[in-house]
């Protein structure tokens, strides 16, 4: 899995790096938040400012971009 997962990154357009990115930077996120304690009132409000940020950003996807990347992931 390792190796195809390298070949399919070293050939993805930005739009699948940003998938990916994406996915890494959430699986991250939530294994820490699993295993950790609660989140104090600070660091609920410092998730809202990242999360606004992004959104200011425009590190979003626009609802078209999230039901095709869903259509890819159904068909494996």
């Amino acid at each position: 899995m390792r190796e195809k997962l390298i070949q399919e990154i070293s050939t993805a357009n930005e739009e699948l790096l940003k998938v990916v990115d994406d996915v890494i930077e959430n699986y991250n996120h939530l294994h820490i938040t699993i295993v950790s304690e609660p989140l104090t009132i600070d660091q609920y409000n410092k998730e809202i400012e990242l999360a606004e940020n992004d959104i200011t950003n425009g590190e979003v996807f626009t609802q078209e971009e999230v039901e095709a990347i869903v259509k890819r992931w159904r068909r494996g």
